[in-house]
Order: structure tokens, then C-alpha cells, then sequence
């Protein structure tokens, strides 16, 4: 119960500060009294998954699964029904709290086949992929609270900011790294519920004074895209994580966002999930770096001979730490396929600088070999957004039966047709990185944290 203890005892120091949704708010204090109380309806529940249309509610479900030492299994249902059964398939909790008809109702599902593990998981978050079975990793209570504390020590935000919460509580990113840093730290929290839309939470950072917002770089390059000069330097701090993010791209940022602490953050759910953090002042200048290993966390990268990197040579990133999860739920052979002596394979190639800040470059399973040449579809992307036109893009790999290993180009903006794609392709990209391939679209698909969907 270490985990519910110290976020608490941390919140206690805070009581009347408020987290809210819309025109509903309520205290630290009541938050915890209402998570206590809420607890002694757990009582003889192993695993509960929490499905609410309200994150707001999500959060006040989450931390009563805390007090109540429950595992909880966070659902998001901005991912559809499809998605959430397949984790309720893969994991088999044995009750549910849902919000439905804006009540808090417990669902007891009486064919659960959930096995309590060996060592207990405070959480079991899924991985966010849209295709294939879900693999639950479990993160212990000394997971989580490593990983909170890590955050605790860099994040600048104190009680008198304001942080912004658009994205589901399914994300570890955003449990750990927002909601529960948030608590730790005393800020008031608000939450968005709705789908993704940059305009409307733009105009809820200024509505509501926020100073805080982590998000994606396509997220928060879209919202730099609709902010005007006179919307004023409301935000203090930005976190920018999910994705690769470009050197072009985070000037953009910086651009948009002058007098904002801007911290670029890498880490995988499996990590609880932060692994490094870009300290703000290296931002202007390494933007497209993921910077330092967080306190609790080791690193380290391997090539495809087995042997440790020299500076600039990519590999596969392996991390190590009290943050790294006990393993995947119900599923030894998936779990000895990442974890080695503690060791976390992360299967994403990346590189140390000369200063020493590590750089991701991508999937390893993203990775297009070309005739025997390596294209990172990140690279691709990041050159094609530097022209005006560009609203959105990514690039993946494709089979071709004659031709082999083809790049397909997926692109939506200001373009009158496909040849003037291929015209700015040619001029943007040298010649084995020129796609085969060209969808002119409306809209790329995104999920419910509006991070493009890749497979």
C-alpha cells in the first residue's frame, strides 16, 4: 500500500487544491476521502478494469483501486468497443467500474479467469496497438512510485500551475507522467474528455489559464499551427513525447510557445514509462534529442552484433531500472523475449550524441531496408513537414512482388494532386528515400491521443 501512502501523504500538503472536468471540481481532500471510501466496495476484488466516459471519473477509480490495493486495468473508450474487449479477452478482470448514466457502479463479471500473479501489479496497462492481442504489462506500486518520483525531481510545475489532461488515463504517459506527477506536485488538474480536437484544447488552455500540457509533437505542432500572435505565452511547461520529434519541428514549437519550459521525454509503458528527459535550457539546440536517463533508470545500446555502441552508431536501446515492469500478465514467453537479467529490450533503434543525450530513431519493426539501404520513415517525414503545405504525413514500408521493398507516402495538405507531391518529394528527399508510392488523403487516422496510427 506504499503507492496510495505516499500519494496521500503528498496531496495532504495540498488539500484544498482541485482537479475538474467541465463545470465539476472537487479537493484533494475530497478526493481522498471519496478513494478511501470507494475502497471498501473493492473488498475481495483481484483486478477491476475501469471504463468511464469521464477521465475525471477514470482518475477517482484508479486511486480507489490504490487504497484498495486492487489491480486496475485502465480501458479507454475513445478506442472503441472492439479494442476494449480485446484487452478484457487478454486480462479477464473480475469486475469493471464504469460511469454509466453518471453513476459509479461496479460490474462484477462472474467467468473471470484472471490468475493473481506472483507478484502483485498495482496497474496492468495495456499496449496501445490497434491490431493482435493486447500484452498487459504489470507495473508494481515500487514501479510506479520510482517512476513518479523520477518526474517529481525535474518537472518544474508547483502548486500554483495549472496542467491540462487531453488524453485517456489508458496511456501510462498520461497516468504516470501527468495525473499522478500532477497530485504529487500540488497542481491543479483539469481534465478533457472529448476526442481529439487541437482547436477546442487550445481554446481550453486559454479559457481555463493552463500552464502545463504534455502531448504529442503532432498534437502540439497542430495547436502551435492554430495559436495567433495575440493568444498571449499562457503555457510555462510543455512535455513533447510519443513520437519522433524533429529539429524543424521543435523550433516551430519554440517559435509558437516562446516562454514555455519545453522538455522532450522518451519512455515506453513498459518503463511506467519514463525512461529520459530533454532538460529545457538544451531544448533550442537539441530538440530532436530525448536527452538524459531519469535518475532511477540505466541505459544502454546494443547493435545487431551484440555489442555496446560507440558515440553516433545505432543500435537497440535497452533500459534497466526499479521502474521496468514485472513482466507481461500471463504471458512468460513474450515477457523472456524483452527482459534479460533485468535488462529491458525497448526495440528501438537509437544513438548516444557527443554530448551524450540519446536520440531515438525509430521502430525497429518501422525500419524500411531498401536495397540494402536503412530509411527511418521519421526522417521522411520530418523533411516533407518543413514545407508549408504539409498538414500531416507518415511513410511506412511495403512488399512489393517484382520490386521488393517499396516506401509508401501517406499525406494529407494544400496539394492540387499527387504529381505535386511526387514534385516536392523530389526536391525534399535524396533519390532512395523518394516514395513508390502516394495516398493523397482527407484525414490520417490517429487514435484517442491523436498519435498517428502506423499499423
Amino acid at each position: 500500500m506504499i503507492l496510495w501512502e505516499h500519494l496521500k501523504n503528498r496531496m495532504q500538503l495540498n488539500m484544498q487544491q482541485k482537479i475538474c472536468e467541465n463545470n465539476v471540481s472537487m479537493t484533494y481532500e475530497e478526493l481522498i476521502i471519496f478513494a478511501e471510501e470507494f475502497a471498501k466496495r473493492l473488498k475481495g476484488i483481484k483486478c477491476c478494469a475501469i471504463l468511464c466516459q469521464s477521465e475525471m471519473a477514470a482518475s477517482m477509480a484508479l486511486l480507489s483501486c490504490f487504497a484498495a490495493e486492487v489491480t486496475a486495468l485502465p480501458l479507454s473508450q475513445r478506442y472503441g468497443e472492439l479494442h476494449c474487449n480485446k484487452i478484457l479477452d487478454a486480462i479477464s478482470p473480475d469486475a469493471v467500474i464504469t460511469d454509466q448514466d453518471g453513476d459509479f457502479q461496479i460490474i462484477h463479471i462472474e467467468d473471470s479467469l484472471y490468475i493473481e500473479p506472483e507478484i502483485h501489479p498495482a496497474l496492468i496497462m495495456c499496449t496501445s496497438g490497434t491490431t493482435g492481442v493486447p500484452k498487459g504489462a504489470m507495473l508494481t506500486e515500487t514501479n510506479v512510485l520510482t517512476n513518479v518520483s523520477d518526474i517529481a525531481l525535474y518537472f518544474g510545475i508547483d502548486k500554483s500551475d495549472t496542467i491540462l489532461i487531453s488524453r485517456p488515463l489508458y496511456h501510462c504517459a498520461v497516468l504516470t507522467g501527468e495525473f499522478l506527477t500532477g497530485l504529487v506536485k500540488g497542481v491543479k488538474i483539469r481534465f478533457y474528455s472529448g476526442a481529439f480536437n487541437p482547436a477546442v484544447v487550445l481554446k481550453m488552455l486559454k479559457e481555463y489559464n493552463v500552464t502545463a500540457f504534455c502531448g504529442t509533437p503532432t498534437l502540439i505542432s497542430t495547436i502551435a499551427r492554430f495559436k495567433r500572435k495575440n493568444d498571449g505565452d499562457f503555457l510555462k511547461h510543455i512535455c513533447i513525447s510519443g513520437e519522433c520529434l524533429s529539429l524543424e519541428t521543435g523550433l516551430y514549437i519554440i517559435e509558437a510557445f516562446s516562454n514555455a519550459e519545453i522538455y522532450h521525454i522518451y519512455g515506453l509503458t513498459e518503463a511506467s514509462p519514463r525512461v529520459t528527459y530533454l532538460p529545457p535550457d538544451k531544448f533550442k539546440e537539441h530538440a530532436d534529442c530525448v536527452g538524459v536517463p531519469l535518475r532511477s533508470v540505466s541505459l544502454k545500446i546494443i547493435s545487431s552484433s551484440g555489442v555496446p555502441v560507440k558515440f553516433n552508431e545505432i543500435g537497440t536501446l535497452w533500459v534497466k531500472g526499479d521502474n521496468v515492469m514485472a513482466g507481461y500478465y500471463n504471458n512468460p514467453q513474450k515477457t523472456k523475449e524483452v527482459m534479460d537479467n533485468g535488462w529491458l529490450c525497448t526495440g528501438d533503434l537509437a544513438l548516444f550524441t557527443d554530448e551524450g543525450l540519446l536520440k531515438i530513431k525509430g521502430r525497429a519493426d518501422d525500419l524500411i531496408i531498401k536495397a540494402g539501404m536503412n530509411i527511418y520513415p521519421q526522417e521522411v517525414e520530418s523533411a516533407l513537414r518543413l514545407d508549408s503545405r504539409v498538414k500531416d504525413v507518415f511513410v511506412r514500408g511495403y512488399s512489393d512482388e517484382k520490386l521488393g521493398v517499396q516506401i509508401e507516402l501517406n499525406i494529407t495538405g494544400d496539394f492540387s494532386g499527387v504529381n505535386e507531391v511526387k514534385e516536392l518529394c523530389r526536391c525534399s528527399l535524396p533519390a532512395y528515400q523518394i516514395p513508390t508510392r502516394i495516398n493523397l488523403m482527407d484525414e490520417i487516422p490517429k487514435n484517442g491521443s491523436g498519435k498517428i496510427i502506423r499499423r
